[in-house]
């Protein structure tokens, strides 16, 4: 029974997704503004729990220094940008490709450009502003490179192929996390193939490396270091800031660092993850209501922030 409401949920994901996305395609920007901040409404009044989360993840990061009012400011935003991040996903599915990316504006583009040239590079990001169009641009604006995501799948197949459509629509590939390692290997022996990862959420301690952030032991995947050490690349950061509106998007990249590599091999992993987390926490408290705060970022040591009674 539960497959086959699977099944009939996954039909009416798919053309409720297709007929909303051709919709919003046709909206100017600030009619579609007003449908992120509806969406972005129902999502806080429906999704109490994710609500809680944030709240909770606020207070333990910044101490509890943080006043009622900024809170609520930064809760209201991640649901607004959670709201975006689908609904540009569904409205890029019908909208010209070219209309989007006239959205960007693009700081330290050279570093691609030059890396590139180069061979492989390792581009990470995090769950900030709109994550899903560091890649699209890329892959978009650089055609000589096969740009492969890694992520994860979610529980209806409907989803993983709309969200697959979209960012083939851009020239970027997902791969699936499970059993990733092989083909990550296979895809480096090409240079003319990027690897995407997404770097910021918990992951259990035996499958990641402790770190700090925002002064607290969090669990972090080292993939990231492992391969650039392993392949003698650099790290790439690239994140996007939006404009309150939702119209313009402000893409960043930023060169973490080459790979480091010494006799000491545990300590060139924890060296060069360490300073993903701390450019991860540096761009967050730069504008901290665009990083996605749902996350249990701090669930691996401190789960009891997260139990409610």
């Amino acid at each position: 029974m539960k497959k086959i409401l699977n099944k009939i949920l996954d039909i009416f994901i798919v053309i409720f997704a297709n007929i909303s996305g051709f919709i919003l395609s046709l909206m100017n920007d600030k009619i579609f503004f007003y449908n992120v901040k509806l969406l972005g409404f129902i999502f806080k009044a429906l999704d109490k729990r994710r609500g809680k989360d944030c709240l909770n993840n606020l207070n333990f990061a910044y101490n509890g220094t943080l006043d009622y009012l900024t809170k609520n400011k930064i809760l209201n935003k991640c649901y607004d940008n959670f709201a975006f991040v689908i609904l540009n996903a569904i409205r890029l599915l019908y909208m010209n490709k070219g209309k989007y990316i006239k959205k960007f504006k693009v700081y330290n583009e050279y570093l691609i450009e030059e890396l590139i040239k180069n061979g492989n590079f390792i581009f990470i990001t995090a769950h900030y502003g709109d994550w899903e169009g560091t890649a699209r641009y890329v892959a978009y604006k650089h055609k000589e490179i096969k740009l492969s995501v890694v992520g994860r799948l979610t529980q209806f197949s409907s989803i993983n192929s709309l969200m697959e459509k979209s960012r083939q629509k851009f020239g970027s590939f997902f791969l699936d996390k499970k059993g990733v390692s092989r083909n990550l290997i296979k895809l480096l022996s090409d240079k003319k193939n990027i690897i995407g990862l997404v770097i910021d959420q918990n992951i259990s301690d035996n499958e990641g490396i402790w770190v700090k952030m925002f002064d607290k032991d969090v669990t972090h995947t080292p993939i990231a270091s492992i391969l650039a050490r392993k392949y003698n690349i650099p790290i790439v950061f690239a994140y996007m800031k939006l404009s309150n509106d939702y119209s313009k998007y402000y893409l960043h990249f930023e060169k973490i660092c080459d790979a480091i590599i010494t006799q000491d091999y545990k300590d060139d992993i924890k060296t060069m993850t360490q300073l993903q987390a701390d450019f991860t926490e540096k761009i967050i408290r730069e504008k901290n209501e665009e990083w996605f705060w749902f996350h249990k970022r701090f669930k691996a040591k401190y789960n009891e922030i997260y139990k409610y009674f």
